[in-house]
C-alpha cells in the first residue's frame, strides 16, 4: 500500500483535474478522517446531488447488507451516502472524481439502480449486464482523450501508437489532452507501472477548447459523458470504450521521451480494427 503523502501528485500530470481540489489536504502529515472528506463536501456552494436528489454525504463503510437499499450504489443514489474507507487512496479518489464529474458520477450511479436490483430480484446478484460492465469499467479506469483532430483519435481506435505518441507528438500539445476519469486510474498513478491501460472515450472538441481554463474543459467533458450514458445508444458494452495506453502521453513516464519507449510490443500493442470503438 502506497503511504499517505500530501504531494502525492507532484511531478504527475495525470492528477492535474484533481489538483485544485488538493488544498485542504496539503498539510496533513498522516490520513485525513472522514471528517475531513465531509468538510470538503460542505464547502462547495452548490451541494453535489445523486439523480435522485440526495445530497452527498460521507458514512464510514459497514457490513454485509441485508437488502437492496443497504447496497453501496442504492444507498448513494437514494440517500446520498457514499460508504467510505478510512486510509484507502481507492475511495479518496472516489469522493474527488465526483467533484470533477458531478454529472456523469450521478448518471451512471442512477443508471446501476434499475439493473442491480433487478438482478437481485431475480437471485442473479453477481451476473452484471454489458452496460453495468461498461459503466463500472469506465468508472474505475477511465479516461476521456478530447481532440479537434479526427485523424489524432482515428489513430487510437487503429492502434496506431508510435505514430500517435512519437510521430505526430508535437500536435498534440495544442490539439490533444487525455483527462482521467477513473478513480481505481488515479489510485494506479501513485505507482506507475508500464503496462497500465485506460478504458477510453474519445470525444472531438473545437480548437478553442484547450484555451479554455481547467474547470471549464472539465465541466464541458462531464456534460458531454453525462448526455452520452443518458441517452444510452453509443456505449453498452466493454468493448466499446477505447483502450488507451495511458503512460504514452508525452511526459506521463519519465521514459517516454525516447523513440524507442513505444517499441515496447507488450504495451503498445495491436488491435483489430473491427472493434466497436467509437468517436464522439
Amino acid at each position: 500500500m502506497v503511504p499517505w503523502s500530501p504531494d502525492f501528485d507532484s511531478g504527475k500530470t495525470l492528477f492535474e483535474p484533481l489538483r485544485p481540489l488538493l488544498t485542504p489536504f496539503r498539510n496533513f502529515a498522516d490520513w485525513p478522517g472522514l471528517e475531513t472528506y465531509q468538510q470538503l463536501l460542505d464547502s462547495v456552494a452548490s451541494p453535489l446531488r445523486t439523480q435522485h436528489g440526495a445530497r452527498l454525504k460521507i458514512v464510514a463503510q459497514e457490513g454485509r447488507p441485508n437488502h437492496f437499499e443497504q447496497h453501496y450504489a442504492p444507498r448513494i443514489y437514494l440517500h446520498g451516502e457514499i460508504q467510505t474507507r478510512t486510509k484507502n487512496w481507492h475511495d479518496f479518489f472516489q469522493l474527488l472524481t465526483w467533484f470533477i464529474f458531478p454529472k456523469t458520477k450521478a448518471v451512471i450511479n442512477s443508471i446501476h439502480i434499475p439493473k442491480a436490483k433487478q438482478r437481485l430480484e431475480n437471485g442473479d446478484a453477481g451476473r452484471r449486464s454489458p452496460v453495468e460492465n461498461m459503466l463500472s469499467l469506465f468508472d474505475e479506469g477511465g479516461a476521456v482523450i478530447t481532440s479537434c483532430e479526427p485523424a489524432l483519435l482515428q489513430l487510437i481506435r487503429d492502434f496506431k501508437w508510435k505514430h500517435l505518441f512519437w510521430q505526430r507528438r508535437d500536435e498534440l500539445a495544442g490539439k490533444f489532452e487525455c483527462t482521467t476519469f477513473g478513480h481505481a486510474m488515479y489510485e494506479k498513478a501513485l505507482a506507475p507501472y508500464i503496462g497500465m491501460t485506460a478504458n477510453a472515450i474519445l470525444l472531438i472538441v473545437d480548437e478553442s477548447h484547450f484555451a479554455k481554463p481547467m474547470n471549464e474543459r472539465l465541466a464541458y467533458i462531464d456534460e458531454q459523458l453525462a448526455a452520452i450514458f443518458t441517452t444510452g445508444d453509443q456505449y453498452n458494452q466493454p468493448h466499446d470504450l477505447n483502450p488507451f495506453p495511458i503512460l504514452g502521453m508525452p511526459g506521463w513516464h519519465e521514459d517516454n521521451g525516447v523513440e524507442a519507449y513505444y517499441d515496447n510490443s507488450n504495451y503498445f500493442r495491436s488491435g483489430r480494427r473491427s472493434r466497436s470503438c467509437k468517436i464522439t
